[in-house]
């Protein structure tokens, strides 16, 4: 049996190529991704380096 938190990332997968460009929530989506893509890239900076000042 799975474990209930990769079915829900599985689910949660979508083709950029999906989202519409031209709508409002298009962008807000774009955002989200690229929001959580720096979110993560940070944690692992701070876990590499923790007594750098920012």
């Amino acid at each position: 049996m799975k474990n209930s938190n990769s079915n829900i990332e599985e689910k949660l997968q979508i083709e950029l190529s999906e989202i519409p460009l031209k709508s409002n929530l298009g962008l807000l989506a774009y955002g989200d991704i690229a929001f959580e893509a720096w979110r993560e890239i940070k944690k692992k900076s701070i876990k590499a380096n923790p007594n750098a000042k920012e």
